[in-house]
């Protein structure tokens, strides 16, 4: 299987093969560059088969950087007239460009999120898979696709609660924070200054001040978080300070999302440079029932 995470100006690949005990082993893996956005639509998957000689697939799973798309939250109670809700700021206009997608949120049976992504880039997206031959198996939005990683090799689901942090860069997260199984928070924050402000908030808002207390444990650098099960913590660009410090270091509940060391082996350290690169596959993790890699 092959699946691609789109950035706006570079790409994320992994294929896999699977075993005869029905795991999957990681046969190729890299990062490509380009100029822009159209760049990365039009030649991401065309160089991939073409440099890595990939000639046994035909389907390709996407996953989009979540910075492509909108996020809201409605409450409707009846879900069958979630599609009267299909627009943002009351501009129905809006439907002509963006498909909408909605998923509960939080333990209230009327709590949706929202998360919008644009027909334009969709459609480019699609055009440019067909032309090679390809199909599209899955797509997916990044951070939400690092909770399949987090659930598949990391146990997360085994958890009453768990936290998903992504650098976006080194002042800028992203979260998902699941309780008893169930989304209920979805956030995005700044760091400035040492402290966390928040930017988004969707969902519950007793469970986003135990999110905020547990991210500022985090950032003060201390080896566990009292008030959350387990936080795991990745990063897409740049090299923060968090993130680096725990490379090669054993935490107690705050762990590194990365599937290249999803033990945490010591003989598996590697330099920080090596680290950081490898965490950036972190939203490829659609792909993973379970791995060899």
């Amino acid at each position: 299987m092959l699946a691609i995470s789109l950035y706006k100006n570079k790409i994320n690949y992994i294929k896999t093969s699977k075993l005869k005990n029905n795991d999957f082993s990681v046969t190729h893996h890299g990062i490509y560059k380009y100029e822009n956005l159209n760049k990365v639509i039009s030649c991401s998957l065309k160089d991939i088969v073409k440099n890595e000689k990939i000639t046994t697939e035909n389907s390709v799973s996407i996953v989009l950087d979540s910075q492509f798309c909108l996020f809201n939250e409605i409450f409707c109670e009846d879900p069958q007239s979630l599609d009267f809700h299909n627009n943002l700021s009351g501009n129905s206009k809006i439907n002509s460009y963006l498909d909408s997608y909605y998923y509960p949120i939080g333990c209230r049976d009327d709590h949706y999120m929202g998360i919008h992504i644009d027909k334009n880039l969709k459609q480019q997206i699609f055009e440019s898979v067909d032309k090679l031959g390809f199909s599209i198996r899955t797509i997916n939005v990044g951070i939400f696709s690092a909770d399949k990683l987090a659930n598949f090799l990391f146990n997360a689901k085994s958890l009453d609660n768990y936290l998903l942090i992504r650098f976006i860069t080194s002042s800028s997260l992203e979260i998902l924070y699941i309780n008893d199984g169930l989304l209920s928070v979805y956030a995005r924050y700044k760091i400035i200054n040492k402290k966390i402000k928040s930017l988004k908030v969707i969902g519950n808002k007793s469970d986003e001040k135990q999110v905020k207390l547990a991210l500022d444990q985090i950032l003060k650098g201390r080896k566990s978080i009292s008030n959350i099960n387990k936080a795991f913590v990745y990063q897409s660009s740049g090299y923060s300070p968090v993130v680096k410090n725990l490379i090669n270091k054993k935490h107690k509940n705050v762990v590194l999302l990365n599937l290249f060391n999803y033990e945490n082996l010591e003989t598996n350290n590697q330099n920080i440079t090596t680290t950081m690169a490898q965490v950036t596959f972190s939203e490829l993790g659609q792909l993973f029932g379970g791995i060899n890699v």
